[in-house]
């Protein structure tokens, strides 16, 4: 019996032991913050405002509410929107549900140049755990042009090429009529400049010069009698 009530008494303190232990590894886990937000997101610039969501969990934070801050990169620079107040109030707002786990950014009067990433970062200043302070991978804001200026981008576009093409055509015109005519010397032939047409030339010159020689020399002789009553 005792051996039994000892053994009994050993796994008690084991157990005890193991739940310490488990109480004890549970107060040092650290606050760890996950944050999510959407990949891309584009707007219309006829629409006059947007909304950019966010979502984060939290895991061993202290129960004080966290800070959210909100910034962007845009080209080759970046810039602090909220953190945690906004430089700009009048464009730019932060609403934010603790218990939901959810905050999202609002810009008012969109334009083409707010196209950029944003970034929602949370953080709980009660925590010095480093995973107590994380950021999202950002969204891509993409603000398009409206309809009504696209068609109108197009139909200059359009013009434009219009015009190009009907000067171009033209030009080419005026270009191929002011060009020198060509002066022909027979059937087929070219002007005296060409080889084959001062040949052609000098041929005719010969040949009509040997038929005016034949025609000089050749007389035709009179009759006797026409000779005489010529005389007479």
């Amino acid at each position: 019996m005792a051996t039994c009530k000892q053994q009994a008494f050993v796994l008690a303190t084991k157990f005890t032991w193991i739940l310490y232990c488990a109480g004890a590894a549970a107060t040092q886990i650290p606050c760890t913050v996950t944050v999510n937000q959407l990949q891309f997101l584009e707007a219309n610039i006829t629409s006059s405002n947007i909304t950019i969501p966010c979502t984060f969990s939290t895991k061993g934070c202290p129960s004080s509410s966290p800070t959210v801050l909100w910034f962007r990169y845009l080209a080759h620079t970046h810039e602090g929107l909220c953190t945690p107040k906004c430089t700009k109030s009048e464009k730019f707002q932060v609403t934010s549900t603790v218990p939901e786990n959810q905050a999202s950014l609002r810009i008012s009067n969109i334009t083409i140049e707010d196209s950029a990433i944003y970034f929602c970062g949370v953080a709980f200043p009660d925590s010095n755990d480093f995973t107590s302070k994380q950021t999202g991978e950002g969204t891509t804001l993409t603000i398009r042009a409206s309809k009504k200026h696209s068609q109108g981008v197009y139909v200059m576009t359009t013009i434009s090429s219009f015009l190009f093409f009907y000067i171009a055509a033209i030009l080419a015109t005026f270009k191929f009529f002011s060009k020198p005519k060509t002066k022909e010397t027979g059937r087929g032939g070219h002007n005296a400049g060409s080889k084959g047409s001062g040949r052609s030339i000098s041929r005719a010159i010969a040949e009509e010069l040997r038929k005016k020689k034949h025609r000089l020399n050749y007389r035709p002789r009179h009759s006797e009698k026409e000779t005489i009553y010529q005389n007479r």
